[in-house]
């Protein structure tokens, strides 16, 4: 397994638990259904506290026209692709990919590439890593009315059987609209809930200190668009970095060469244990 301990001693990650907790097993226990019983502490993210959080919260991180971009996007193509099998239950006629999009429409599959590259950036200035971050999927998701996504994390599971995606170091998740009820995004081991707004971007680290759920949708339709980020290049996406990849047939618009951030690690800093 690589070796996830890619930051500096006075990163963000270095001082957080990486199993799961007491206050993971209660946060989870609260929600049934995709419904939230409150505890005592539970409170809301409001924009006073982005700030101050240990995981990025960028509120006008794509602007109202890209996102209803995407989402004109997503039904165009949602109806093509929705029969096709992705090997999970819960997601299937749920996802399209940004090779999807790419197919329909480049200029809107560039939104999604540069917003990865603009993610992994922020990523890695946030928690001051030490390694290359790589994305394995950039998608569009469709939650209808009454769905909901119990607690998690994105990355390994609570009764320690085998998850279906080890590798993954951090995630993202950018919200293309808000016209809905429910849909709230709950954080376990914070007891705290954030109400997504259109355009903005979340992420965090893939394990247990960020273990996260969604309430279920009460009216509506929730569209977002999840990315998900490794330090195992071999996990690497092949569309997004086909540099990487002798002999795969990139996608114009993703072509490095078209700009947008893309982290690398500071030359010559490598982790040490904090003391």
């Amino acid at each position: 397994m690589h070796d996830r301990r890619a930051w500096t001693p006075k990163s963000r990650m270095a001082s957080m638990e990486p199993g799961q907790t007491d206050a993971n097993r209660a946060g989870r226990a609260r929600v049934v259904d995709g419904v939230l019983t409150p505890s005592d502490q539970t409170r809301p993210i409001t924009p006073d506290d982005y700030g101050s959080l240990d995981f990025i919260v960028d509120p006008d991180f794509l602007q109202a026209d890209e996102c209803d971009r995407l989402v004109q996007l997503f039904d165009r193509v949602h109806g093509l692709v929705k029969d096709r099998k992705v090997g999970i239950d819960f997601w299937e006629g749920r996802i399209v990919y940004m090779n999807d999009v790419a197919q329909c429409d480049p200029a809107a599959a560039l939104i999604m590439g540069n917003f990865q590259k603009r993610a992994t950036s922020m990523l890695g200035r946030f928690y001051d890593l030490t390694s290359p971050l790589w994305t394995d999927t950039v998608q569009l998701n469709i939650w209808e009315t009454g769905s909901f996504l119990p607690p998690h994390t994105d990355n390994s599971n609570p009764d320690e059987s085998d998850h279906s995606t080890p590798w993954r170091d951090f995630s993202s998740i950018v919200y293309l609209n808000d016209d809905y009820e429910g849909g709230e995004l709950y954080f376990t081991a914070q007891d705290r809930i954030l109400r997504p707004r259109k355009g903005m971007l979340v992420a965090f680290s893939a394990g247990y200190h960020h273990e996260h759920g969604v309430l279920q949708v009460k009216d509506g339709r929730r569209i977002t668009m999840p990315a998900f980020y490794t330090f195992d290049k071999a996990r690497a996406d092949k569309l997004i970095y086909p540099e990487k990849t002798p002999g795969t047939v990139p996608l114009a618009v993703l072509n490095p060469a078209s700009g947008g951030p893309v982290w690398q690690p500071p030359v010559r800093r490598t982790f040490r244990p904090p003391t």
